[in-house]
């Protein structure tokens, strides 16, 4: 029987093409997620299209990281930010919030998508940042290939319920690989082709197929792809996790002033709410004041 591969991103290249690409569908993890807050249907829709593209950008950094997406805007979504880093065993866990306001419209308004990739000791850390293109995730995210990787990218992006009423999302992208200065004209004119053709089929694919917890990730690939065949590497395992913690916290509060402090506290008590997974950390006042 072929895997599903649920909460797993699939790295994938066209047979003797060009062409990569990198195929992912979300279930368990973006309702472990959604679970954790009461966000409106078209929150929680954006959110798992965001989750979905964070993962699967994340799952293409070549050493251990975090991978943050943060969307800004006038809209009803005022901040959205997912993330994913990669834990011991190789695998990714993700997380994700939205703060909204509620009296805004439309969804996403005028703002800006910021895609930060830190790789620890490894490599540089890096930030891009483009205009939210159309009001819309994926249209800004192919501008973001555009303007900081320059390679040809074409994405297509989906979050709904399915029949049986939990949300999943998914996200498929192909890239055309950049080819050596000294390739003839005639190779240069087929490869054109064959990115024209597989840009084209990519804009078939529908919802249903991309979100069908029944069909396999490699199915569907195939389905796209049969002509010309499609090749499977890495499977990338998909968690949620947080990465709030006390300890960090209390660095945080370290920070603030004793009237700060008293400030924030109530009956002794300070607060803090990780937005993410929703857990309340308490701190007794009296251990914070030295």
């Amino acid at each position: 029987m072929t895997p599903l591969y649920t909460d797993s991103c699939l790295a994938f290249q066209i047979e003797g093409q060009d062409i990569k690409g990198r195929i992912i569908r979300l279930d368990t993890c973006l309702n472990n997620v959604l679970d954790k807050h009461g966000y409106p249907d078209d929150v929680k829709l954006e959110l798992g299209q965001a989750m979905a593209l964070t993962a699967l950008l994340g799952s293409m950094m070549k050493y251990n990281g975090i991978l943050t997406l943060q969307m800004k805007s006038d809209g009803k979504i005022q901040t959205l930010v997912s993330d994913f880093y990669t834990d011991g065993a190789g695998d990714g866990v993700i997380r994700g919030y939205a703060g909204l306001d509620q009296d805004k419209t439309p969804l996403l308004g005028e703002g800006q998508l910021v895609i930060t990739m830190d790789q620890g000791q490894y490599m540089d850390r890096y930030q891009g940042i483009v205009k939210l293109k159309n009001h819309s995730l994926k249209e800004s995210a192919e501008e973001y290939f555009r303007t900081s990787e320059q390679l040809p990218t074409h994405l297509v992006l989906s979050c709904d319920k399915g029949p049986d009423g939990r949300l999943r999302a998914a996200a498929i992208m192909i890239q055309h690989l950049a080819r050596g200065t000294s390739e003839e004209v005639p190779e240069e004119n087929q490869t054109e082709d064959q990115w024209n053709t597989a840009t084209i089929l990519l804009a078939s694919v529908k919802p249903e197929e991309l979100l069908d917890a029944k069909l396999s990730l490699q199915d569907l690939l195939l389905r796209l792809y049969h002509d010309s065949g499609v090749r499977v590497f890495t499977t990338t395992e998909m968690h949620t996790g947080c990465r709030c913690s006390e300890k960090k916290l209390h660095t945080v509060l370290s920070g603030f002033t004793t009237e700060e402090l008293q400030d924030c506290a109530e009956d002794g008590i300070i607060t803090m709410t990780c937005e993410f997974c929703s857990t309340n950390h308490k701190f007794e006042l009296k251990n914070l004041i030295h």
